[in-house]
Parts: structure tokens; C-alpha cells; sequence
């Protein structure tokens, strides 16, 4: 984990990239737009993710020339498997940097990896013990495996690269109660997925 003197050396820098960066991009400008500072933030994201590593958060005050009011690097842990990334918000939860960076790749997170992680994973703990060795998420699937008190994720398989017989087993019938109920459309004509068995019958043309 980070030593709390790692971490302000750490901030301060941040900090200091992050002020020279509006000052460049909007100089002694008092007034921001909306459009504007979405597109800053996006970019300088890109930046930071690069410089400093992908798992930073920055949270800026434009009306105070960017300072800096929260960064916060992911805490790591080395271990004979590898180096451990662990969740923000789930303190009994871990994710290898392999998975990570799988995540990255396939979901085109280029920064802030176990933040968005911590997010899906908030939907995917709902399957806990429901099929052994997975978690399932609208978006995808994670390889999980359990030591001591503690989940490591192993990897993230987005819905995309799932084989038919894979989506059949992990988003079947008795998978759709931990969907959120707005993912799931009563009327069956509005659904984007339709279970075969209930599909309705073709139209044939009545004479």
C-alpha cells in the first residue's frame, strides 16, 4: 500500500501538472464553460493515466484555477501471484493487474481502471455463489477465486467475447433478477434480448 509520504509527494505532483495544464489550456480566463471543461478533463485524464498511472482520480475546482481537491492513486499489494490492485470501495476485494489490464484493453479505460472496476463489480456481487468461479455484470463476466476472507479477481470477459453457450449460462432465466429492474422491459416487444423459449410466434398472413 501507498505510505501516506508517498502519497502527498504523489499529490503534489498531480497538483502542479494539473495547474500548469489550465493555465495553458485557459490562461488567466475567470469563466469555463460546460463544453469546455469536459473536454479538458478528458483529456488531461488521458494525461495524467499516462504520467502517473491509470488508477488516479482528480476532482478540479475551475472557479480556483485547478486546485486540486482529491487525488486518489489505487493501493497496491505485491504477492507471490503477482501485484494486487484493491478496490476503493469494497474492502475484502482485490484485482490482479493482469485483470486490470484486460479491462483496460477490452473496455477502452484508459484511466481510472479500479474505480470503473469497483462500479460494475457493484452489480456482479449480486451472482456471488451462483455460478461457481464467476460474477456476472450486464456487461460482462469476472473470474474471481477466494483466499482466506478475501475475492481476487482474476479477469473480466466483456459480453462481446462470450461464446452463445456462455451467454446461455450466465444470463439465463435465473440470472435476470440481479439485473436492475429499468434493464428489464416488461413488454416483450421493447426488450433488446428476447429468451427463446419466449419468443413469440412468427405473424403468418391471414387470407
Amino acid at each position: 500500500m501507498l505510505k501516506e509520504q508517498e502519497f502527498q509527494y504523489k499529490k503534489a505532483q498531480i497538483g502542479n501538472f494539473l495547474k500548469k495544464e489550465i493555465k495553458r489550456k485557459f490562461g488567466k480566463s475567470g469563466r469555463v464553460s460546460i463544453r469546455k471543461r469536459r473536454k479538458f478533463m478528458l483529456d488531461v485524464t488521458q494525461k495524467i493515466s499516462r504520467k502517473f498511472g491509470k488508477d488516479v482520480l482528480c476532482l478540479v475546482d475551475f472557479t480556483k484555477q485547478g486546485f486540486v481537491s482529491l487525488v486518489s492513486p489505487s493501493a497496491t499489494e505485491s504477492t507471490d501471484k503477482g501485484q494486487l490492485l484493491l478496490s476503493f470501495t469494497h474492502p475484502h476485494v482485490a484485482y490482479t493487474s493482469h485483470c486490470v489490464d484486460r479491462f483496460s484493453a477490452r473496455t477502452q479505460t484508459g484511466a481510472n481502471c479500479v474505480i470503473t472496476l469497483d462500479g460494475y463489480l457493484d452489480d456482479a456481487l449480486l451472482t456471488f455463489g451462483q455460478h461457481d468461479g464467476f460474477l456476472v455484470c450486464p456487461a460482462g463476466v469476472f473470474a474471481y477465486s477466494l483466499e482466506g476472507d478475501r475475492l481476487i479477481i482474476k479477469t473480466y470477459i466483456n459480453y462481446e467475447l462470450l461464446s452463445p453457450d456462455q451467454v446461455k449460462k450466465f444470463y439465463g432465466l435465473d440470472s435476470l433478477w440481479n439485473f436492475p429492474k429499468d434493464m428489464v422491459a416488461e413488454n416483450i416487444f421493447e426488450s433488446d434480448i428476447i429468451l427463446s423459449d419466449e419468443a413469440p410466434p412468427p405473424v403468418t398472413n391471414l387470407r
